[in-house]
């Protein structure tokens, strides 16, 4: 936040949430739910910029900070990076299982509150979910 108001320059979070990741501890084993997790994480900070941060915001949702990202840029990295993850199973005990995330993006100035800006992020993701659901899995 605070970068993004010294510079004027936008940045946006994108809150991600792991989908289904009860079942893959249901179905595989929370040693399994574990690895879902340590995947995703790699995958995310493969996929991103070193100025950029990725965190585990708890449970099964991760935030991205994209610095100096306007929200067009945002929308685009956020799909890209569900699509990464999408298109990459993990593999557990030999066996690939399948892992799928909702995105929500959030673009700020620094002049926004940061329980705000997660808030936000995190309703645009429940929104990205829910069309994924009314769509069959596609978003």
């Amino acid at each position: 936040m605070a970068l993004a108001e010294r510079y004027g320059t936008p940045s946006s979070v994108v809150y991600i949430d792991v989908n289904d990741f009860k079942e893959i501890n249901d179905s595989y084993g929370h040693s399994a739910g574990d690895e879902a997790l340590k995947h995703v994480a790699d995958l995310l900070l493969s996929s991103v910029r070193e100025s950029d941060v990725v965190g585990r915001l708890g449970g099964d949702e991760f935030g991205v900070i994209l610095d100096r990202t306007d929200q067009a840029m945002a929308r685009e990295k956020a799909e890209y990076l569900a699509q990464q993850i999408m298109k990459v199973p993990m593999n557990y005990q030999g066996r690939e299982v399948p892992v799928h995330v909702a995105v929500g993006v959030y673009t700020f100035t620094g002049a926004e509150d940061v329980g705000h800006a997660l808030a936000a992020a995190d309703r645009d993701m429940y929104a990205h979910k829910k069309r994924m659901k009314s769509n069959g899995g596609a978003a």
